[in-house]
């Protein structure tokens, strides 16, 4: 696995960043956990991550505070 973290700051910028991400795996870190998964829809103010056995998370966008890219090796 390679494992890139996303410095992210400004809330815009923030969005159009996971935008570029759907249907990748990541991780997003928030203040009080992180949670892992394929993210699956970003809206106006939260993202949603389909975690292994298909349940959904969703994380208000304001709250992350980290994401990082996880990509399988080649």
């Amino acid at each position: 696995m390679i494992y890139t973290d996303l410095i992210l700051g400004h809330f815009r910028s923030l969005k159009e960043t996971l935008r570029g991400l759907v249907n990748r795996n990541i991780i997003i870190t928030t203040r009080f956990s992180g949670v892992t998964g394929q993210l699956i829809q970003v809206k106006d103010d939260y993202a949603v991550l389909r975690e292994t056995g298909n349940s959904l998370v969703y994380i208000p966008i304001r709250s992350i505070e980290l994401v990082t890219l996880v990509e399988e090796e080649i």
